[in-house]
């Protein structure tokens, strides 16, 4: 179990922010307790899929729930791609992202690109204040050394992926997706993260992707992602601090 003060929404969302993350060898017990002390003007809990008694308790304490994390896992094989999938593959190249990448990208967030996003699809926020969380995001993550590339198509960004070393072996992609402009062209089904990671040196690719975007999920299990885990998100608005 982990408490987190996520401090960091108050300067995204404008409200203070608590999660709660919770392990599947968590007790009920102690999972309870905590939920009843947890209190903030935004409270988010995530519950592992296989604890039903911990999802049941949650929307006893008035969290509802908003989405699935699903945690997804690549070991860098080769892919069996259909003919059209490998033509568009074929057809994307990649690059590390300059700052005129980086300024596209921030554009490309602010003009919706994660409307899927839990924070885009909570009335209590909206779809600005999703952008404004992306890029502040963002920029703390290029900012401690997370790795950018920008998808190209037909010499166009098309695309981009952020990816942060885990470990030696290990990478882990953080966000990524299609500019707007191009999600009707079948680009999405074009994953390069694997092909990035292999050139680092790496062995194995994570991600995750939420149940509010199935397309994603259908694009990552293409390209020959397995799922590993699943974890329920509950969320709760608490009073307003004064």
């Amino acid at each position: 179990m982990k408490i987190i003060d996520a401090y960091w929404e108050k300067r995204n969302l404008g409200v203070a922010a608590k999660e709660l993350v919770c392990e599947k060898c968590d007790s009920l017990l102690e999972i309870k307790e905590q939920m009843d002390r947890l209190e903030a003007e935004y409270m988010v809990i995530k519950i592992p899929s296989e604890r039903t008694d911990l999802s049941e308790y949650a929307q006893k304490k008035g969290f509802y729930y908003i989405e699935d994390l699903i945690e997804v896992v690549h070991d860098l094989h080769e892919p069996v791609r259909t003919p059209l999938h490998q033509r568009l593959y074929d057809s994307v190249s990649y690059r590390k992202m300059d700052d005129e990448d980086v300024q596209q990208l921030y554009m490309e967030i602010r003009d919706g690109l994660f409307e899927t996003d839990r924070i885009s699809k909570d009335a209590n926020f909206g779809k600005e204040k999703a952008a404004k969380r992306y890029v502040n995001w963002v920029e703390d993550m290029l900012s401690k050394g997370a790795l950018p590339y920008v998808m190209v198509y037909k010499e166009e960004s098309a695309g981009f992926i952020i990816l942060q070393e885990k470990d030696k072996n290990t990478y882990i992609s953080v966000l990524g997706g299609g500019y707007k402009r191009f999600q009707s062209s079948g680009l999405g089904i074009v994953q390069k993260e694997q092909e990035i990671v292999k050139m680092l040196g790496g062995k194995k690719v994570i991600t995750h992707v939420s149940s509010n975007n199935p397309s994603q999920l259908r694009a990552l299990i293409l390209n020959g992602y397995l799922p590993k885990d699943v974890q329920h998100v509950f969320v709760k608005h608490g009073k307003k601090e004064k």
